[in-house]
């Protein structure tokens, strides 16, 4: 990277939220963007995700936060009672939002203003060390300018779930951290929408820790528009016997990447990935998961499906850590593709790393087309081809769908999913 870019950077990074402690911070993980920059195809975990149009669609200095012009109106999830926050451009909208009372609950840039150094170590780190770690952790830590900043006590379950609305209709960095108590229950809803007509770059991170006995019940629903980018980070730290159950949905940007980093530290833990992408047109997907067993008697589970039309593309790379003394350890693993062109394509890798013996672990991948068989007999009692195809398609992703416990959340994701595809205009009518 250029020493213009990085004092570009630096420039940015004057005008922020934050003490001198949190700058210091800032200026560290520039630091170290600046020496990393954007991760390139020879890193093995990037090598089927191409980040030069990144520079090419939006420049140089494509992390530049533009001035954010009045946003379009966005299509909300209908019928949800919830909590809601919702941010434009990367900025709290106090007068848009709904915040519950009798919680610790901030907008990140009042929470900087408010707090001390010491505190601000909770969110403002860069760790190189860790996994999947790149140079786009680095510029989140830098540049975040808002976000939530949440500590929800010991035996707190919240009546409805907190939906976080993040309008990404021009370019920004948003820092999320939630902390749940012992024994605390809490459903996170998080919504990804891009009404802009310009190209724009969501960089989003988003830090949760978990108490003991604890559950979170996360949607992570990425619709943003075509123009747009998105690059996505969870990562996730388990205390005994918690719960953490993710619904990764992804339907929108030209290209969106996210990383899902869970550490089940302690005994009991248990974490349920469930995701669903579905694309067309020219659209890159990219999901890297990795689960760390590092405690004895942890339970994962991952089910990942695809729906591939067009020129599109997808990768799924998952990724399970055994460590030596995580005995009884309960994993698995699969991940379906559906390809509805022979223009699309996915590339897929399971991997497992087991350092003991005494563990239950297995995998599966498929990708393949509508079969043939069951095409021929839905015709066979009267279906057309095209309403054969529909049901089939949505039998497929079904299974996703079904484990999603808000009904709202999974009729908007059912509408907006199955619309992108051809000819599933009337899915509704026929499934009656």
């Amino acid at each position: 990277m250029s020493d213009v870019a990085l004092n570009d950077i630096r420039l940015d990074i004057a005008g922020l939220p934050g003490n001198a402690g949190v700058q210091a911070l800032r200026q560290q993980a520039a630091d170290v963007f600046a020496r990393t920059g954007l991760p390139g195809k020879r890193a093995e975990d990037w090598k089927y995700t191409d980040l030069s149009r990144l520079s090419a669609v939006l420049g140089e200095s494509w992390w530049v936060t533009a001035a954010q012009t009045e946003p379009a109106d966005v299509h909300v999830i209908d019928d949800l009672d919830a909590y809601r926050l919702v941010f434009v451009a990367g900025q709290f909208q106090a007068e848009q939002s709904n915040l519950p009372t009798g919680v610790q609950m901030l907008p990140l840039a009042d929470f900087l203003a408010n707090d001390t150094a010491e505190r601000g170590h909770c969110l403002f780190h860069v760790d190189e060390s860790a996994p999947l770690f790149n140079g786009l952790m680095a510029a989140n830590t830098a540049l975040a300018s808002d976000g939530l900043c949440a500590c929800i006590g010991d035996d707190v379950q919240l009546d409805k779930p907190l939906y976080i609305i993040h309008n990404g209709s021009s370019t920004a960095h948003v820092l999320n951290g939630l902390m749940l108590g012992r024994n605390a229950k809490v459903t996170l809803i998080e919504h990804f929408v891009g009404a802009g007509s310009d190209a724009a770059l969501s960089n989003i991170a988003t830090y949760l820790r978990l108490g003991e006995n604890a559950e979170l019940r996360h949607y992570r629903l990425q619709l943003e528009s075509d123009k747009q980018f998105h690059i996505g980070r969870v990562e996730v730290k388990q205390a005994r016997d918690s719960r953490y159950i993710l619904h990764a949905v992804e339907l929108g940007a030209q290209l969106s990447r996210a990383d899902i980093v869970v550490d089940l530290a302690e005994p009991g833990a248990s974490c349920a990935l469930h995701g669903l992408f579905v694309a067309s047109g020219r659209q890159h997907i990219d999901h890297h998961t990795r689960i760390d067993h590092n405690a004895p008697h942890c339970r994962s589970r991952e089910n990942y499906r695809t729906v591939l039309d067009g020129r599109s593309h997808a990768v799924f790379n998952g990724k399970i850590v055994v460590a030596e003394g995580a005995i009884k350890t309960d994993s698995a693993q699969s991940n379906g593709n559906l390809l509805l062109s022979k223009n699309a394509g996915v590339d897929t890798k399971p991997e497992l790393e087991i350092y003991n013996d005494d563990v239950k672990c297995a995998h599966g991948v498929t990708v393949g087309q509508l079969d043939e068989d069951q095409l021929f007999y839905l015709k066979s009692r009267g279906l057309s081809t095209e309403e054969a195809r529909q049901l089939l398609t949505f039998a497929f992703a079904d299974e996703i769908l079904t484990a999603m416990d808000i009904p709202a959340v999974r009729r908007f994701i059912e509408h907006k999913a199955f619309a992108k595809l051809p000819n599933m205009t009337d899915l509704e009518g026929l499934l009656g």
